[in-house]
């Protein structure tokens, strides 16, 4: 038997192979697609062969992140002018009701902060509370701010005197209510207790007597409205703004509801003594008593009832008891 050696058979095989693609592929194009015309596109057109090119042309793109230097500057803090010496004023003297109104006529609120700050550093809190009320009487602020400024009166009222000691200077102003029914024995303590919250308010510079005027209409709900202003004790043809309110029956709800009253009334009349309008805030009656008018606005709005200093100095009368006039 005859026997071929597998090197003869493995050359016979590779042989075949390679005679079989070598004819079968020797016309074709390897480098062209068929069906394309290399004219079409010249931009499209294969450098190396000059046929089209089946790579499409990519548009050059952006860097896909910016290159930052190595060390990027930080960013500027914002700069903060200091308080100077001049700010502050003279500190070796008395300041008066109006000090820092000039300072807040040319700064924002913000300022007027810093500067409370800086006289509470160096433990002029008198001047420092005196600040905050600029916030509220002088400065154009929003409701942000006045919110700010209140919680700062409020925190300084409670460690400073009075500003007034002399009660012979005090003036004295009728805080007179108006009601159609009898007035309930809950309404005399509450039209008492906001007397004192406005003498207190206006650092003991205001002498408040209360007054219930009744029209002793027995039919007339006990929950109507009444009408509230202030006016010199001597003269009630002068007299601030008369606001209204609904009374309620509820002792704890009245109190602050002729509070509210009491306050638009104060501040709709300092409008006319060159005062901005009130901004509404979410504070209760009282607070806003006691935050929102300052004791300037408060003088100003004495003066704005009786500008004659020598119908101020009149006799306190006991506030024991409220009168009450039935008409």
């Amino acid at each position: 038997m005859l026997r071929i050696h597998w090197a003869i058979v493995l050359l016979a095989v590779i042989g075949t192979i390679s005679i079989t693609w070598y004819l079968r592929t020797k016309n074709m194009d390897f480098l062209n697609p068929s069906g394309v015309d290399p004219g079409e596109d010249k931009q499209n057109t294969n450098i190396a062969t000059g046929g089209a090119s089946v790579q499409p042309d990519i548009p050059e793109a952006p860097e896909p992140y910016p290159i930052l230097p190595e060390d990027p500057p930080e960013p500027a803090e914002p700069e903060v002018t200091p308080i100077t010496e001049a700010d502050l004023g003279d500190l070796e003297t008395a300041p008066g009701l109006d000090a820092y109104r000039d300072f807040a006529r040319e700064h924002p609120a913000d300022r007027l902060f810093q500067l409370s700050s800086a006289l509470r550093s160096r433990g002029y809190f008198q001047r420092a509370l005196l600040a905050f009320e600029r916030v509220v009487d002088t400065a154009e602020p929003d409701s942000e701010s006045l919110v700010e400024a209140s919680l700062g009166i409020a925190a300084l009222t409670l460690t400073l005197p009075r500003w007034n000691v002399d009660p012979e200077t005090e003036i004295q102003l009728t805080l007179t209510l108006s009601i159609a029914c009898p007035a309930p024995e809950f309404l005399k303590k509450n039209l008492l207790d906001l007397a004192l919250t406005l003498r207190e308010s206006s650092g003991d510079q205001l002498e408040i007597i209360p007054k219930i005027l009744s029209k002793g209409d027995a039919n007339a709900p006990t929950d109507g409205p009444v009408a509230l202003w202030l006016s010199p004790s001597d003269d009630e043809e002068v007299t601030s703004s008369v606001i209204t309110a609904r009374l309620s029956n509820d002792p704890e709800l009245a109190y602050p509801t002729l509070a509210l009253a009491v306050f638009k009334a104060i501040r709709s009349s300092l409008v006319r003594a060159g005062y901005p309008r009130a901004i509404d805030l979410d504070l209760e009656g009282p607070n806003l008593l006691k935050t929102q008018i300052t004791r300037l606005m408060w003088r100003d709005f004495a003066l704005t009832l009786d500008p004659n200093p020598a119908r101020r100095l009149i006799e306190a009368e006991d506030l024991n008891e409220i009168p009450e006039d039935n008409n």
